[in-house]
């Protein structure tokens, strides 16, 4: 049986093989793609504007500009282009770009950049689990065997190293004892220490040992993987509500609505770090894929027997998230302000509907912030302040469950009572003031 084993499973890697050792496709593209037949090539260099713009699927293989000149953070997004292109190919598309607004043409450059998706989604429709277990198999199968040639030094005439590819061609840097020094000021600070059991704080330890000798100056390939598991919380969190609820044991929908809101903002966090190429190993997506389904398991089990120390957990969590972000904000403030947002940030952040960005920031009222998205360096300033206010939402749902405080979205009160009696008489006005036009209308 076993060479039988092997045999089919050759025939059924030997096309993507053949893919494989004739030309380099990016593991982090591939995973917005479904599936259906070997890939086209991917472009190593746009070679006019009219490549730069030709369609929306030629956005999702664009590889980053070479290294050389990312390393100069002096320069302009402008100048670097004009660099990059020595023979005036993006002269019209410079001309374009500086005619109009800076965020129209932040968007722009933002595909010679980033990994830019038209779609949240993986595919056209829902499929049932067995085709999407499949697809998923060829897809990582694929992109293990790329990653094992390119070990041993076998690549097709089109191989970019990963030092020229997202991320690393960004050339981020993330120092760890940088980031234990900004834990250790936030835990001295008054009330800055989050006070939780002992396994949890041993469990939160090992955690961040970990983070550090897996992601190792890679910091955008940890964010994906922090990405990628701080959402999951929030799903067991709801799948225990909702467990609650069709048990008739208790139920609270506000409390479930602020989470969906959490989560919904994690997911972009998540977006963002993918546009940036931080899934572009198979090891990363292996470790988080399987990190994240234990994870749930774990946090199921913590919230059956004490939601309070599950939410205290999460506290911990997002405090290192924040103390992570503003660290690498400082470390990299001039590379950052000098490259353009994803577009999947902007679509966020300057959404016409932030309905749901309000949701989670349960200690301010809605439409009072509004972040700037201009710059990669607004993104990581946003993300960072997205994760504070997640610290207190946390800290507010731990003190619901210890003294039955409840909490709820800014959009929502449990009680028409505590709308303010100058509220309702300012809404029965205007009821009345709409009656009396409709009642003039009319008689007219």
């Amino acid at each position: 049986m076993r060479p039988l084993s092997f045999a089919s499973s050759f025939l059924v890697y030997l096309p993507y093989l053949k893919t494989t050792l004739s030309f380099q496709i990016d593991p982090s593209s591939r995973k917005h793609c479904r599936l259906q037949g070997p890939l086209p090539p991917l472009p190593t260099r746009p070679s006019s504007t009219s490549t730069v713009r030709a369609s929306k699927s030629t956005t999702n293989n664009l590889v980053c500009p070479r290294k050389k000149f990312l390393k100069r953070h002096d320069t302009s997004l402008f100048s670097l282009l004009q660099q990059d292109d020595k023979s005036g190919q993006n002269d019209a598309l410079l001309q374009d770009s500086s005619s109009s607004s800076p965020s129209s043409s932040n968007l722009d450059k933002s595909s010679l950049f980033y990994i830019e998706n038209t779609s949240y989604s993986d595919g056209t429709r829902p499929a049932n689990a067995l085709v999407l277990a499949v697809n998923n198999f060829v897809r990582q199968g694929s992109s293990i065997l790329q990653e094992a040639f390119a070990e041993i030094g076998i690549t097709g005439k089109d191989y970019i190293p990963p030092s020229e590819r997202l991320p690393d061609c960004l050339g981020f840097t993330l120092n760890s004892e940088a980031v234990k020094e900004a834990a250790r000021r936030r835990e001295n600070a008054l009330g800055g220490k989050v006070d939780t059991n002992p396994a949890s704080r041993a469990l939160y330890d090992v955690g961040c040992f970990a983070l550090d000798e897996l992601f190792e100056n890679r910091p955008i390939a940890r964010f994906w993987f922090l990405e990628i598991v701080a959402r999951i919380p929030y799903f067991a969190y709801i799948s225990m509500l909702h467990l609650y609820e069709s048990l008739g044991w208790w139920r609270v929908p506000e409390l479930r609505k602020v989470h969906n809101a959490e989560e919904y903002n994690e997911l972009h966090h998540l977006l963002i770090m993918e546009a940036l190429g931080g899934n572009a190993r198979w090891r990363d997506r292996f470790l988080g894929y399987h990190g994240a389904v234990l994870y749930y398991w774990l946090v199921i089990g913590l919230f059956f027997f004490s939601p309070k120390a599950a939410y205290e957990f999460m506290e911990l969590l997002e405090s290192h998230a924040v103390d992570t972000y503003s660290t690498f904000v400082k470390e990299n403030e001039d590379k950052l302000k000098s490259l353009p947002p994803p577009m999947v940030a902007v679509s966020y952040y300057k959404a016409t509907n932030l309905y749901l960005f309000d949701d989670f920031q349960v200690s301010k009222k809605p439409n009072t912030r509004r972040p700037p998205c201009d710059t990669l360096y607004d993104v990581f300033r946003n993300i960072s302040d997205d994760e504070a206010e997640h610290v207190k939402t946390m800290k507010a749902c731990k003190d619901y469950s210890k003294v039955g405080q409840v909490v709820v979205s800014p959009h929502m009160s449990m009680r028409g009572d505590d709308i303010g009696q100058s509220e309702r008489r300012k809404a029965w006005l205007e009821w009345s003031e709409e009656c009396n036009k409709a009642a003039d209308k009319k008689q007219e």
